[in-house]
């Protein structure tokens, strides 16, 4: 009886050691399987002009162990994005649902992860978001105003302003606004102005301003302003900087400048201002640009900037900026314009640099735009407004509105474009 006993606690012994390895190791779990590889589709990779509410699709991803595949979407502007769009999808598809910003380069990828937290991650696809909207029609083809080019345009009192210009019939010296770039009225007919072109204007202690240009009897110096666009009163008949037109202005601060332009002999890199639009002091008698007319001039970033413009001889695509407007610097000798143009816009909308049209050979309707004015990139999609020079340009209801301006012929047409 006991040997049985025996035997039967030895038999036990073996069938449990018979149960583990060979070694005597405790047993193994199967190893769980990450999904297989998958690739991106859409947005594809290096696309521009991609809507800034896009949407996402990728390939399935299948899993070794028929588990349950769920997708993580990450996307930011970093060259391998860590901020998670959306997480938990069981689809191969999602659309972003808050815009992202105009004219800019992202990144994006996936994660797909199996019910047991195995992950495999897809390549990183790149795209830039659409430029300025290219709309297939004008705000209107026709405004109220005559086709001109040379006049400006600013914004003041909640209005767009047209100021002065030449037509195909004299060089005027009226002024007109509109709330909305569709409707124009007719605000004096006769500004106490002569008439002119290729002037400057500005919006400085609360009133409009008009410096310079040419008239029907050479270049002006003089400076006029007005509260109310009606009544205008001249603040100094020969202002200091001299007679020029294809001059620009800036207000930074609390100075208005001027900068550049032709005498009729001489081209200027010189710089001027004032604080009050009578007294005007020589910031700079010759700034580190080349001197230049027909150059655009706009303030971003608390800076004025300064792009293209020509010497008569030479068409410049150079990008200056300054902080105080004595002291230059120059953030790119060669932007890559298409053309290297005379007589464009430049504006800042939406934390960007934007240089909308000119002359160069013939008239150009590129639009390019730089986060920091060293490197540009071209606007997609394409503007489908003719090409331009001698223009006008503001921003005005977070829009970016383009007037007038002249190729074949002048033109009156108003065009908005969105960053929405």
């Amino acid at each position: 009886m006991k040997i049985t006993r025996l035997s039967f606690l030895c038999l036990t012994v073996v069938v449990t050691f018979s149960c583990g390895n060979d070694d005597g190791s405790p047993p193994i779990d199967p190893v769980n399987k990450a999904p297989e590889a998958f690739n991106l589709l859409e947005a594809p990779n290096g696309a521009q002009g991609i809507d800034l509410l896009p949407t996402f699709t990728w390939e399935t991803a299948t899993d070794p162990e028929g588990d349950a595949v769920s997708y993580e979407v990450f996307l930011d502007r970093t060259s391998d994005p860590s901020t998670l769009l959306i997480g938990g999808l069981t689809g191969t598809t999602t659309a972003v649902t808050n815009s992202l910003d105009i004219a800019t380069n992202y990144n994006w990828k996936v994660v797909a992860k199996d019910a047991n937290g195995a992950t495999t991650s897809s390549g990183v696809f790149g795209f830039t978001t659409r430029g300025l909207t290219a709309p297939t029609s004008p705000v209107t083809a026709a405004a109220e105003f005559t086709a001109r080019k040379g006049h400006t345009s600013v914004v003041f009192d909640g209005k767009i302003w047209v100021i002065a210009g030449e037509d195909d019939v004299a060089f005027q010296d009226d002024v007109w606004s509109s709330t909305d770039g569709a409707t124009w009225s007719l605000v004096t007919e006769a500004a106490g102005f002569v008439g002119r072109f290729s002037h400057a204007s500005a919006v400085f202690l609360d009133q409009l301003w008009v410096i310079g240009g040419e008239d029907v009897t050479g270049y002006r110096q003089d400076v006029w302003s007005s509260a109310n666009g009606t009544d205008w009163t001249e603040r100094n008949a020969a202002a200091g900087f001299g007679a020029r037109d294809g001059l620009t202005a800036a207000v930074l601060g609390d100075k208005l400048f001027v900068m550049g332009g032709y005498d009729g002999v001489d081209y200027k890199n010189d710089v001027w201002f004032t604080t009050d639009g009578v007294t005007w002091e020589e910031a700079t008698a010759s700034a580190q640009f080349p001197v230049r007319s027909g150059h655009a001039t706009t303030v971003f970033d608390n800076k004025i900037w300064v792009t293209g413009g020509w010497n008569g001889n030479i068409n410049y695509r150079d990008v200056w900026y300054s902080e105080d407007g004595v002291t230059w610097t120059e953030a790119t000798s060669d932007a890559p314009f298409s053309a290297a143009p005379v007589n464009m816009t430049m504006t800042g909308f939406q934390d960007k640099l934007w240089v909308i049209g000119g002359f160069s050979t013939t008239a150009v309707n590129d639009i390019w735009y730089s986060d920091d004015g060293i490197s540009w990139a071209q606007s997609f999609p394409l503007a489908n407004f003719a090409a331009r020079g001698e223009h006008s340009t503001v921003v005005f209801n977070d829009q970016v509105w383009v007037i007038g301006g002249l190729d074949n012929g002048f033109m009156n047409d108003v065009w908005a474009m969105d960053g929405k």
